[in-house]
């Protein structure tokens, strides 16, 4: 039996939320992305699924698949939940959290009652063989996994905006985080 990529089955489950799942099979498995695909089998796959995305569904049926999607890059996500989630307890407020996270070099910054945060480099693992991409299709599962961190954080909804991205020609993908409490 064909072992299938976790990316595709996630990109899969994701899809059959919002279309049937002949649509997401079609979509998630048409080209096959191998367990340990090489930069180019990763560039070309990332680019025929944000393509047929396009093609089916619009901006915002895509944003809420891909926000799904991402990763939690072996453990990566629930440390980084967690580092997070304990400068926040043991600020005195949110001014002081940022503070406290910018001794990090994070660069993030509140306005107009926003948090916003950045990344100085592509935070995706499935990006490294791409410098440029025509649409944030493919950005919005760093939505996601940003979404997954300040809901755990600040134990509220939270809404996320994508504002820049790096694969799209920016120097920094930037954030808009608003806590909806």
């Amino acid at each position: 039996m064909k072992q299938i990529h976790n990316e595709a089955k996630k990109l899969y489950e994701n899809i059959k939320k919002y279309s049937t799942s002949d649509v997401a099979h079609k979509i998630s498995f048409e080209m096959d992305l191998p367990l340990s695909p090489t930069k180019s089998k990763k560039n070309k796959w990332v680019k025929f699924i944000s393509r047929e995305l396009e093609k089916q569904f619009d901006e915002n049926t895509i944003k809420n698949i891909r926000m799904g999607c991402y990763c939690t890059e072996n453990g990566k996500l629930d440390e980084s939940k967690k580092f997070i989630k304990d400068i926040y307890d043991i600020s005195t407020s949110i001014d002081d959290f940022v503070d406290k996270m910018n001794v990090y070099d994070v660069g993030w910054y509140l306005k107009d009652e926003c948090l916003f945060t950045k990344y100085t480099s592509c935070p995706c693992p499935m990006l490294e063989g791409i410098d440029i991409l025509p649409t944030k299709t493919w950005c919005y599962c760093t939505v996601g996994y940003n979404k997954e961190i300040f809901e755990y954080v600040f134990n509220c909804e939270v809404e996320i905006e994508l504002i820049e991205s790096i694969k799209m020609g920016n120097n920094q993908c930037l954030m808009k985080v608003k806590p909806l409490h």
